[in-house]
């Protein structure tokens, strides 16, 4: 599936971490955990798509699945992730074509952060739509252009920017992508995606930034915004979340008439 391949097709590859690795950290994958618990999808057995080492495959299964399946591109990110295994309901696979999966496996699909590194989002989100069960769930999480930082770094006259630079995700794509290691998206645009693919949006909204891997900014700092959490995602601020989260569901079949 082009789903997993490691690089995209149009935005350069500054060396930024791998795709989720800027999530990967304790506190992001729990309150990224605990959004998906709010719907009450968190059961039956999911798959983890992109699963990098294996950080929220492991969650998932602490938050409450059956079984999580994680899947990665990258041998030595699947290496990482089975050292890494705290459960007997965990399990990692290597695939880079197609989902090594029967049709209709799965209750639900995790994608976070991992869309805007594929080579075809369509083709990902066709063969996500493929092993998801009739009532299962998919959950995307990818950036938000109205966040106003890019935070997968730029490449720009040879020389890697690993670091969130301003106001980028507010300037036109045709200026800006092809120094962009990972693609952002308005949430209409992430949606309406998802809507192509076949899939049923149940809900969407916002993802916060956390602040875990930037050990410039005072800790204390960090600890007053993250009490403050709760209330900015109550107010209109949160649409300048870092990401946009979506939450979607096969569509039903259209029924066959007999002849």
């Amino acid at each position: 599936m082009h789903a997993m391949t490691a690089a995209v097709s149009s935005p350069s590859s500054p060396g930024y971490p791998h795709p989720g690795g800027s999530t990967a950290g304790r506190t992001n994958v729990e309150y990224r955990l605990a959004k998906l618990a709010s719907y009450n999808l968190l059961k039956g057995v999911w798959l983890d798509c992109g699963c990098a080492d294996g950080g929220y495959t492991n969650a998932l299964v602490e938050w409450g699945v059956d079984k999580a399946v994680g899947v990665d591109p990258d041998e030595e990110r699947v290496h990482q992730a089975r050292l890494n295994s705290r459960s007997v309901a965990v399990e990692f696979h290597r695939c880079s074509t197609l989902l090594p999966f029967p049709d209709m496996s799965f209750d639900g699909v995790l994608l976070n952060e991992v869309l805007e590194h594929v080579e075809d989002e369509a083709a990902t989100l066709r063969e996500i739509k493929r092993v998801l069960k009739p009532a299962g769930h998919l959950v995307v999480m990818s950036p938000n252009r109205f966040f106003p930082f890019e935070g997968h770094g730029l490449r720009v006259a040879g020389v890697n920017l690993p670091f969130p630079v301003p106001l980028v995700p507010w300037l036109p794509k045709s200026w800006v992508l092809p120094l962009m290691a990972a693609r952002n998206y308005w949430p209409h645009e992430l949606k309406q995606l998802v809507v192509d693919a076949g899939l049923k949006i149940v809900d969407a909204g916002y993802v916060l930034p956390v602040f875990e891997v930037y050990p410039w900014i005072p800790k204390r700092l960090i600890s007053a915004y993250r009490r403050m959490m709760p209330a900015i995602e109550r107010t209109p601020l949160r649409r300048f979340g870092v990401s946009t989260l979506v939450v979607a569901t096969r569509r039903p079949e259209p029924e066959r008439t007999a002849r």
